[in-house]
C-alpha cells in the first residue's frame, strides 16, 4: 500500500524536489552576493529575515490563493512568480530592495508549500503520516541539499546563476501542471485556524513550530557567512551550506518511523538533544579544530536535527483535526515558522555582529535546548496521553471490506473506512459534483489498482444521493464489468432502502442487455 502511494504522489515529489533547489540556491547566492557589496551582516541578516516575513503573509492569505484558483493553478501562479523574482535579482544590489523580492519570495515559496502539504493531508493518515511526510522532506533534502553544488558551475557572484533557480522553478511547475493527481476538495474557510484552537490541539506542536523557524531561518540564512569565514572550500564547502537539508537524509526517514510508532514529543527531544550535542562540538571546532570530515558530519547532524522538528509538528497537528481544518491549520504553523522566522537571523545576526560569529552557534544551542524542556515537561508532567484523532479522515487498522457494522443503517459512512488514498481523493472530489464525474472516475481507476467494482460500494456508501449518475457512469465507461458491480452491491441492496436502490437500479441499466437487466431487477427484488 505505501508503494502504491508513493509512486501516485510522485508528481508532489518530484516537483517538491525541484521547488527545493531553488529555495537554497537563493539562500546561499543572496548573503554572499550583499556580503561582496559591503553590506554589514546585522542588515543582510534583515534583508534575509523578510523572508519570513513574507511567509507570514502567505500564512495569513495564501490559503485564499487555493480557495480562489485551485491547488494546481496555485502552485503555478506562485512558480512563475519566483521565476520573474529571481531575474529580478540578477538586477539588483539594494539590500532594501533585495529585501523587499526576499518578502515576496517568502510569500510565494510558503504558499507553495501549504498548497502541497495540506494536500498530503488529505493522501495520508495518522498510520503512515509519520512516514510519507518524511519522504516528503528527503525529497526537499535532496533537493535543498544538491542546490550549492550547482555553484561549481560559476563563481559565486555569477548572476546567471539566478537563471538557474528559474529553470528549476519551471520544472516543478510543468510537473504539477501535467499531473494527473485529482485535487483535494477546496475547504469553505481559507481564514488560518486561531492560534488557541492549534494551541489546543497541540501545545507541543504549536511550540515546535515556532521554534523551527527560529532554527532554520538563523541556519539557512547565516550558515554561509560562518563558513566563508571559516575558510572552507571545495566539496567540504558545499556540504557544510547544504547541511540543513542534507542531514535530513540521515533523520528523515527514522524520524517519520519513530514518529509513527512512538509518542511524537519523545521523539522531538530526541533530535534536540542530537542537535545540542553537534552544536557543542561546532563550538568546541571554533576553538580547537577538529578533523574537517568530522566537523563536516557534526554540521550534518545539526542540520538533519533541526530540519525534523517542522514535519513533526505538523503531523503531530494533523493527528488531531478535522480533515477540512487541514489547510487553516497548516496557514497557522506556517505563521509560527515565519514569526520564528523573521526573529531567528535578527537576533543570531545581531548576536554575530556584537560578539564573534560562533554565537550563531551558541544561539541554536539554546533553542533547541529550550525545546527539549518544553517538550519534556509536557511529556512527563503535564499530559502523558496522546489525544485521539479527530479527522474523519484518519484511516482504519482494519479492511475496507463491507462488515455488518459498516452497513448498520443506523451508522452513519465516513470516509474514514476507506484505506485507498486513491479512492479516498477520487471520493472527495466527486463530492463537488465535477462537470464531468466519467473522466474523473476514468482518470482515478486507470491511474490506480482498482477495479469497478472495487469502489463502487464505496461510491455509494459516501455519496448515496449521486448513486444512480455514478453507477451510471461507472457501467458506461465498463460495460464488461456490469454484473461485477451488480454482486459488489449485493450486500447493500438488503438495507431495504428503497430510494437508494431504485438509483442504483437506474444507473446500473443504463446500457444493459435484456438478459443482464432481468438479474440485475431478480437480485435487488430478492434482496
Amino acid at each position: 500500500m505505501q508503494q502504491k502511494l508513493i509512486q501516485r504522489i510522485s508528481p508532489i515529489l518530484l516537483a517538491i524536489s525541484a521547488y527545493a533547489v531553488s529555495l537554497n540556491l537563493f539562500f546561499v547566492l543572496l548573503p554572499i552576493r550583499m556580503s561582496e557589496q559591503g553590506i554589514s551582516t546585522s542588515n543582510i541578516g534583515l534583508a534575509m529575515s523578510m523572508f519570513s516575513a513574507g511567509a507570514i503573509l502567505a500564512g495569513l492569505l495564501g490559503s485564499r490563493t487555493v480557495q480562489r484558483v485551485g491547488h494546481i493553478r496555485a502552485f503555478a501562479s506562485m512558480a512563475a512568480t519566483l521565476a520573474i523574482i529571481a531575474i529580478c535579482h540578477s538586477y539588483v544590489d539594494n539590500v532594501w530592495v533585495t529585501g523587499f523580492l526576499r518578502l515576496l519570495s517568502g510569500f510565494c515559496f510558503v504558499t507553495g508549500f501549504i498548497t502541497l502539504e495540506s494536500w498530503l493531508n488529505v493522501l495520508s493518515d495518522k498510520s503512515n503520516r509519520g512516514r510519507i511526510f518524511s519522504i516528503y522532506q528527503i525529497c526537499v533534502a535532496i533537493g535543498f541539499g544538491s542546490a550549492p553544488f550547482l555553484l561549481n558551475l560559476s563563481v559565486d557572484s555569477d548572476p546567471r546563476l539566478f537563471g538557474l533557480i528559474g529553470l528549476f522553478l519551471s520544472l516543478s511547475l510543468i510537473i504539477m501542471a501535467m499531473s494527473r493527481i485529482p485535487v483535494p476538495e477546496v475547504p469553505d474557510s481559507a481564514r488560518p485556524m486561531s492560534l488557541k484552537k492549534l494551541w489546543y490541539y497541540s501545545p507541543s506542536g504549536t511550540l515546535s513550530s515556532f521554534c523551527a523557524g527560529m532554527i532554520s531561518a538563523a541556519s539557512l540564512s547565516l550558515i554561509s557567512l560562518y563558513a566563508y569565514e571559516r575558510g572552507f572550500s571545495g566539496i567540504w564547502l558545499a556540504l557544510i551550506l547544504g547541511s540543513y537539508q542534507l542531514g535530513g537524509l540521515l533523520t528523515q526517514y527514522p524520524t517519520g518511523w519513530l514518529a509513527d510508532r512512538f509518542d511524537k514529543r519523545t521523539v522531538a527531544s530526541g533530535l534536540m538533544v542530537l542537535g545540542v550535542i553537534s552544536n557543542l562540538l561546532i563550538v568546541f571546532d571554533y576553538f580547537y579544530a577538529l578533523p574537517v570530515p568530522m566537523l563536516v558530519g557534526m554540521f550534518l547532524v545539526s542540520g538533519g536535527a533541526g530540519v525534523a522538528l517542522f514535519p513533526l509538528a505538523v503531523t503531530q497537528v494533523f493527528d488531531h483535526i478535522e480533515w477540512e481544518e487541514a489547510m487553516p491549520a497548516t496557514s497557522t504553523l506556517q505563521i509560527l515558522l515565519g514569526i520564528g522566522g523573521v526573529l531567528g537571523p535578527l537576533i543570531a545576526g545581531f548576536l554575530m555582529s556584537s560578539f564573534e560569529i560562533i554565537w550563531l552557534y551558541y544561539y541554536l544551542i539554546a533553542v533547541h535546548a529550550a525545546v527539549v524542556v518544553f517538550l519534556m515537561v509536557r511529556r512527563l508532567f503535564i499530559r502523558t496521553e496522546r489525544l485521539e484523532s479527530t479527522s474523519p479522515y484518519q484511516l482504519t487498522t482494519q479492511a475496507s471490506s463491507i462488515g455488518a457494522s459498516q452497513l448498520d443503517p443506523r451508522m452513519e459512512y465516513s470516509l474514514a473506512e476507506i484505506n485507498d488514498p486513491a479512492l479516498k481523493l477520487l471520493l472527495v472530489a466527486l463530492r463537488q459534483h465535477p462537470d464531468d464525474p466519467g473522466e474523473l472516475i476514468r482518470t482515478a481507476l486507470d491511474s490506480a489498482a482498482l477495479q469497478p467494482e472495487d469502489v463502487a460500494t464505496q461510491m455509494v456508501l459516501t455519496l448515496p444521493k449521486q448513486s444512480g449518475d455514478l453507477m451510471k457512469q461507472l457501467v458506461d465507461l465498463y460495460p464488461e464489468h456490469r454484473m461485477a458491480i451488480t454482486h459488489s452491491l449485493h450486500e447493500l441492496f438488503e438495507l431495504h432502502k428503497q430510494r437508494i436502490n431504485s438509483l442504483i437500479e437506474e444507473g446500473l441499466l443504463s446500457g444493459a442487455s435484456e438478459e443482464e437487466a432481468q438479474t440485475i431487477r431478480e437480485m435487488i427484488q430478492a434482496s
